[in-house]
């Protein structure tokens, strides 16, 4: 199998790391992060690279090289902090570890007031800040919740890790097959449960191009397809650390355009509406979202044919 030995690599290490990290307190967590985001952040020159041009693209006007370099430390230090929770986590529960229930909720109300709806919740997520907890904080609060994952590698990891999400109530879906998930997503909605969507990457297929710090990104349309759909309300949900703690779980309130007669045009207004809001969530924690997505990127299909329409005229 392609992920055989990998799959097997990754279980060991978890299962190796479990009674360590029960031994381990928030704080030493912390610590663990910042040395290693430091070492990968001076080892791995491909990946800090690319952290810096997308902070330039993102920030260049506004800081300068030095402040980038010093931001871009920092996400390091969050994005290598994120498994080291989801691993904290696992090993602390049952019951439910807790540094997940001293994580406070602000803005409950709008998620009641969705609910009461009955057509389901579509929490808008991001990459952004201890965004692996969200689910747990809310399934302590007796929510169902469903989160949205691609789980293509490591299926003997992913396995024992869907185990673990069940018991602490939420559950994962996998966007594969495509049928499949769009029939298990739109009956999440249907009980009026949250359904959990990370739409905040490149989209290689499909996607949308709409503004993202001022420049286009091909965005994942999904949250817009099923909300207008089903009638679902789109709140977008973070949750942000403060000095690498888990601290808040930000519950905004619903995202509306004023529709029109097209479906896709309404598509479209959504779409670029919920990534603007992902963007003004970056803007207040840059250093907490992942910047190694290549999020300007085209897609190739556009890339190539930009090339073939130079060459033409060239010749």
């Amino acid at each position: 199998m392609r992920y055989g030995l990998g799959d097997f690599l990754v279980n060991a290490l978890l299962t190796f790391s479990l009674p360590v990290f029960r031994r381990l307190s928030p704080k030493s967590l912390t610590l663990m992060a910042k040395i290693m985001g430091a070492i990968v952040f001076f080892c791995v020159k491909k990946y800090r690279e690319r952290v810096i041009n997308n902070l330039s693209v993102a920030f260049g006007e506004e800081k300068n090289i030095d402040e980038i370099k010093t931001l871009a430390k920092e996400v390091f230090f969050h994005f290598t902090l994120t498994p080291l929770e989801a691993v904290y986590v696992m090993a602390n529960t049952p019951p439910f570890e807790e540094s997940i229930l001293k994580i406070r909720i602000k803005g409950k109300e709008h998620l009641e007031a969705a609910l009461a709806k009955k057509k389901g919740v579509i929490a808008l997520g991001a990459h952004l800040g201890a965004f692996t907890l969200l689910g747990m904080r809310l399934a302590v609060e007796g929510y169902s919740f469903n989160f949205m994952i691609n789980q293509k590698t490591f299926p003997t990891l992913w396995k024992r890790l869907n185990a673990h999400q069940e018991i602490v109530g939420q559950k994962i879906l996998s966007p594969k097959p495509p049928t499949t998930s769009i029939k298990k997503s739109l009956n999440c909605l249907r009980r009026n449960e949250i359904l959990y969507l990370i739409a905040d990457e490149q989209q290689i297929h499909g996607g949308l191009p709409v503004p993202f710090f001022g420049k286009t990104a091909y965005t994942p349309p999904g949250p817009a397809i099923f909300s207008l759909k089903t009638g679902a309300p789109i709140l977008p949900m973070f949750v942000v650390r403060e000095k690498g703690i888990p601290q808040t779980l930000f519950i905004w309130s619903p995202i509306e355009i004023e529709l029109t007669s097209y479906e896709k045009k309404n598509t479209e207004l959504l779409t670029a509406k919920f990534t603007k809001v992902i963007e003004d969530i970056v803007r207040q924690y840059p250093s907490q979202w992942s910047w190694l997505n290549r999020r300007w990127r085209l897609p190739r299909q556009i890339r190539v044919k930009g090339s073939l329409d130079m060459g033409n005229r060239g010749g």
